[in-house]
């Protein structure tokens, strides 16, 4: 029997995540987005280098008890959950997967979080909430999903008068091998390091940091690989499906680049 794992992309990042993230989880880690290493020395597991990363970000939010903040393009919760832990904010997850909106507000619950976290189906793009709702708007490496001028907006409106939105981006590698497609499958677009100050700009944020994180960044694709080779025959056994077939229906909607790079991205709504 093939598993819900093995429904291939359709073309929307929900379907793109339904595909990937069982393979994700038992590869990676339920932090679903770069890891962040000190150096080539650093000998740090999957979950302290996405942890650490989360981390980096969290002191770029200058959130606190009181405070509300919007996790834009959540995954699953687990950096949600540390904002929550590490802050005392409340803290909202919003994404448009309503499988990842159910396992985020699991986790919320066996964490004993579900007070000051909550998580629900949204739009990044096309957000329900009034203006200046949130302290602080966290987009940990999901705007690259978006159609950034209009995420960018969005989360502008959202935010109160000098609140801090901090996000990350995947950037395309710097040989120029990176072009644009447009086929309606694709689930991600790269922008380049350059672009972000008019892009902020143009959204009415205020640039604070613009911060390529590349070298830190650059050992998640070899040590994924890893993860996947490690737990293949499991994960093959559990779900009734190759991992191959997984592979491929994820690349078919990402963009065709040899290596990503990485970005920090911090703005001030004035």
């Amino acid at each position: 029997m093939t598993s819900p794992s093995a429904v291939p992309p359709s073309g929307t990042v929900s379907d793109y995540y339904s595909s990937l993230g069982p393979l994700l989880r038992m590869a990676w880690d339920d932090n679903f987005h770069f890891g962040y290493w000190d150096g080539p020395s650093d000998t740090s597991s999957v979950q302290e280098a996405t942890d650490r990363f989360t981390d980096l970000l969290i002191e770029r939010l200058r959130v606190g008890p009181g405070d509300r903040v919007l996790d834009a393009g959540c995954g699953i919760g687990k950096p949600a959950m540390r904002v929550a832990t590490a802050t005392g904010a409340d803290v909202l997850g919003i994404t448009i997967s309503e499988l990842q909106v159910t396992q985020a507000t699991e986790s919320a619950r066996l964490g004993r979080l579900s007070d000051r976290l909550a998580f629900q189906y949204a739009d990044a793009m096309a957000m329900p909430f009034d203006d200046a709702s949130f302290d602080a708007v966290l987009a940990f490496e999901s705007i690259n999903h978006m159609d950034r001028p209009t995420a960018l907006r969005e989360m502008a409106r959202v935010l109160v008068s000098g609140g801090r939105l901090v996000l990350t981006d995947v950037t395309p590698p710097s040989d120029g091998s990176y072009q644009p497609a447009d086929g309606p499958g694709v689930v991600t677009s790269l922008v380049a390091l350059a672009d972000w100050p008019a892009l902020i700009s143009d959204a009415g944020l205020v640039l604070e940091e613009l911060t390529d994180v590349t070298e830190h960044t650059k050992d998640t694709a070899g040590r994924m690989i890893d993860g996947i080779l490690r737990c293949r025959r499991e994960f093959e056994e559990r779900h009734g499906v190759s991992v191959q077939e997984v592979l491929d229906a994820a690349k078919s909607a990402l963009p065709a680049v040899g290596s990503a790079g990485c970005a920090i991205v911090v703005a001030r709504k004035p």
